[in-house]
C-alpha cells in the first residue's frame, strides 16, 4: 500500500540489474510519503534534482543521502503505512550497485534484460575520478561540509595581527583565509561556506587564483575546491574561461583540471 502512487519514468536501459532493483525500492519508499518530492528533498538535505536523479536511475546515491531520504519518508509515513523495505536492505543494494572496477573491467552484474553471463561496461564516472571528486565536493559545498586538518586548527590569525605560521605566512595572501579557518575550527560551516561561495561567484579571476592558492597553502583544500566549484557554476561562461586561464597562467594545473571537470558537470 502506498500513499502517493506515481507514474515513473522508464529507467535507462544501460543500468545494471542491481541498480535497477535499488531504484525500484527507492521509488516504492518515496510513494509512502504524501508530500511533494521537493519538500522531501529539502528535509533530506539535498537538491530536488539530486533526489530526482536517484529515483530515475541517473546516479547511485551516497550513503548519507540515502539514509537522510529514508529517515524523512519514514517520519512522513509513521502511523500511516509501513515502509516496504528496511534501510539495511537499501544499503546492501547500494553497496552491490557501487561495485565497479577499472576501465578495462566490467561491472560484476548483468543487465536486467540480458543473459546472466552478460557484463556491463564500466561507466564514465568510474573511469573519470576527477568527475567523481567534483560531484562529491559539489554536494559537500552545497551542504557546507568542509574539513580542516586538526594540526592546523587555531593556527591562522587575522592578517591585521600577522599570521605567525612560519611555513605559510608568505603564501596566505587572501585576507579571508584566517576567517574561513576560524569558522571551520568553531564549527561555523555555513558561515565559511557563504564566504567561499561569495568568492567563487563574484571575485575576479586574479582574486580567485589568490584565494585558492591561499587556502591550499593553509591546507584548507576543501575550501579551495568549494571556491572553484562556485566559480565553475557561474552563468557567465566567459568568466569561467577567464578564471581557468588565470589558474593555468599561475601554474595551478591541477586546479584547472578540477575546475573544468566541475564546469562540465554543471553543464550536464
Amino acid at each position: 500500500m502506498t500513499l502517493n502512487p506515481r507514474s515513473w519514468k522508464q529507467l535507462p536501459s544501460d543500468i545494471t540489474a542491481v541498480h535497477r532493483e535499488l531504484v525500484t525500492a527507492l521509488r516504492e519508499i518515496r510513494e509512502c510519503s504524501p508530500r511533494t518530492q521537493a519538500k522531501i528533498a529539502k528535509d533530506a538535505h539535498q537538491e530536488p534534482t539530486t533526489l530526482s536523479n536517484h529515483l530515475n536511475g541517473g546516479r547511485i546515491p551516497e550513503e548519507t543521502l540515502l539514509r537522510d531520504f529514508y529517515a524523512v519518508v519514514e517520519k512522513d509515513a509513521a502511523g500511516l503505512v509501513p515502509l516496504p523495505h528496511a534501510l539495511d536492505t537499501l544499503l546492501e543494494l547500494r553497496e552491490h550497485a557501487k561495485k565497479k572496477h577499472c576501465e578495462c573491467c566490467t561491472v560484476g552484474y548483468p543487465d536486467a534484460t540480458g543473459p546472466a553471463t552478460q557484463k556491463q561496461p564500466a561507466s564514465r564516472v568510474v573511469t573519470n575520478p576527477d568527475l567523481v571528486r567534483a560531484r562529491r565536493l559539489r554536494r559537500r559545498a552545497r551542504r557546507r561540509e568542509f574539513s580542516v586538518p586538526q594540526e592546523r586548527i587555531g593556527v591562522p590569525v587575522p592578517l591585521a595581527e600577522g599570521d605567525r605560521h612560519p611555513a605559510d605566512a608568505a603564501e596566505l595572501t587572501w585576507p579571508e583565509t584566517a576567517v574561513v579557518a576560524r569558522y571551520l575550527a568553531d564549527g561555523q560551516k555555513h558561515d565559511a561556506g557563504f564566504l567561499l561561495w561569495q568568492a567563487g561567484t563574484s571575485y575576479s579571476a586574479t582574486d580567485i587564483v589568490q584565494a585558492v592558492g591561499s587556502c591550499r597553502a593553509a591546507d584548507l583544500h576543501d575550501a579551495a575546491d568549494a571556491i572553484l566549484i562556485s566559480a565553475a557554476e557561474r552563468a557567465d561562461r566567459q568568466a569561467v574561461l577567464s578564471i581557468t586561464a588565470a589558474l593555468d597562467n599561475a601554474g595551478r594545473h591541477s586546479d584547472v583540471t578540477f575546475m573544468l571537470t566541475a564546469a562540465m558537470r554543471t553543464a550536464e
